[in-house]
C-alpha cells in the first residue's frame, strides 16, 4: 500500500466550500454603500422629524403615510439602477437596460406617472415615502449581501429584479386610490 503525501490536517473538518479571493475594490464599494445606507437612513429620519414638527400628520393621515411609504417602495430600483454607473461601463449599462422588455418599460413609466400624481397631491407628506424607497434598498440588499459583494453577481441581480418585478404601478394604486378619496370627500 502506497503511503498517502497528504498532510494528516490539511482539511480536518472537510473543506466547506470553496472561499474566493479578497477583491479591495468591491470591499470598499459594500463599505460606501452601507455607509450611505446609514446616512441616507438619517437623513431621512431627520426629514420626518421636521415635517412632524412643522406640518404634522394627525389622524387618518397617517393612513395616507403608510400607503406612500408602501407606494414608494419600487423607486428603491432607481437606487439599484444607479449603483451600476459604479459596477458597468456606460455604454454596457445603457446596452443591458435597452434590453429590458418593452412590457417592462411600460410598466414602469406607468408607475412614474402615478407616482408623480401621488406625490404632487401629497406634497406635505412626501417626505414619508423615502422611507419606502430606504426600506426596499436596506430589505433587498441585506437578503443577498453574501453573495451581493461580487460586482457581476449585483449586476445580474439588480438586472432580474427589473426584469422580473410584475406591475410596479400595482403598489401605487392603494395611495392614490386613498388620495382621491380624501381630495373628494374634502378631508
Amino acid at each position: 500500500m502506497n503511503p498517502s503525501t497528504r498532510p494528516s490536517d490539511a482539511a480536518p473538518g472537510g473543506m466547506h466550500g470553496a472561499t474566493r479571493m479578497h477583491d479591495p475594490s468591491e470591499a470598499e464599494h459594500d463599505r460606501t454603500r452601507r455607509r450611505w445606507m446609514n446616512v441616507g437612513f438619517v437623513v431621512i429620519a431627520l426629514l420626518n422629524v421636521a415635517q412632524l414638527f412643522w406640518i404634522g400628520v394627525h389622524g387618518w393621515n397617517w393612513l395616507g403615510v403608510v400607503l406612500l411609504i408602501i407606494a414608494a417602495m419600487p423607486l428603491g430600483l432607481v437606487v439599484k439602477v444607479f449603483e451600476l454607473r459604479f459596477k458597468m461601463a456606460a455604454s454596457e449599462r445603457l446596452l443591458v437596460l435597452r434590453e429590458l422588455p418593452t412590457r417592462r418599460k411600460i410598466d414602469f413609466a406607468i408607475y412614474g406617472v402615478l407616482m408623480l400624481v401621488i406625490f404632487a397631491w401629497q406634497t406635505r407628506l412626501a417626505t414619508w415615502g423615502l422611507w419606502g424607497v430606504w426600506l426596499y434598498d436596506f430589505v433587498t440588499y441585506y437578503h443577498d449581501r453574501p453573495e451581493r459583494l461580487r460586482h457581476l453577481y449585483a449586476v445580474t441581480k439588480t438586472l432580474d429584479e427589473l426584469r422580473d418585478f410584475r406591475a410596479p404601478w400595482g403598489w401605487a394604486l392603494p395611495a392614490l386610490a386613498w388620495v382621491v378619496i380624501r381630495t373628494t370627500t374634502g378631508n
